[in-house]
């Protein structure tokens, strides 16, 4: 069974433009996944879809193959798994190469090992899953029923207002949130619609995995994190 990496990375960013290009630890955004998924040894190959020719050219000097992705599939509104879907058209029209798997990078969630991928497409092949997400547990700080939500006349609750008090001091449920991987199979993304089917096996990482870079200043943090590990 074989197992592709994509690597959807649109030229397109109006909170922080020019980010998937935007270096980290001296590489450009882009190149981080590539070099995990390259360096995987459960991946075939290694695509980025782009609609940028910056960033079309940096994907291609790490290493990487690029599809075009059409203007439609590159909006702020466009779904993700729809440029999944489009990279694993347009191999099967090329050569009629099919992917049994397909494993979902981004650059804005910079820190992934290898070994991590690795790991994922094992446990998809082991357990027959329809799909693998890496997961982060949620802090206290950030559980469910510490989160807080408006009410229309501008007054603020708990958002699981009698959970909250009932359950001080004792065990709560434990939470996670997607981390920094999402591996599917071919019928769940191209049938489904999906990265996550019905039978979904997490593997369980640390938060700092869970990293993303929506603005120039996660970006400096994660740098600052980078820094302090060496």
């Amino acid at each position: 069974m074989n197992c592709i990496a994509v690597i959807p990375a649109r030229g397109g960013s109006k909170r922080f433009p020019g980010k998937n290009v935007a270096l980290l630890g001296g590489k450009p955004l882009v190149a981080w996944p590539i070099e995990s998924a390259k360096r995987a040894k459960e991946v075939e190959r290694v695509i980025v879809s782009t609609d940028s020719e910056e960033i079309a050219r940096v994907a291609k000097e790490y290493g990487a193959e690029v599809i075009i992705r059409p203007a439609e599939l590159a909006t702020d509104a466009s779904p993700v798994i729809e440029a999944v879907k489009h990279v694993l058209t347009e191999l099967e029209k090329e050569n009629g190469y099919r992917a049994d798997y397909v494993v979902l990078l981004q650059p804005t969630t910079p820190l992934i090992e290898p070994e991590q991928i690795d790991a994922a497409v094992a446990l998809a092949k082991e357990k027959g899953a329809d799909s693998v997400v890496n997961v982060s547990e949620v802090d206290t700080v950030n559980h469910p029923y510490n989160v807080r939500e408006m009410a229309a006349d501008g007054t603020v609750r708990f958002w699981q207002n009698e959970l909250h008090y009932t359950v001080t001091g004792k065990d709560r449920p434990k939470f996670y949130r997607a981390a920094n991987l999402w591996l599917a199979s071919y019928e769940t993304v191209m049938r489904e619609g999906k990265m996550e089917g019905n039978k979904t096996y997490p593997i369980i990482v640390a938060a700092k995995y869970s990293s993303d870079i929506d603005y120039k200043d996660d970006l400096e943090r994660i740098e600052a994190f980078l820094r302090l590990k060496k």
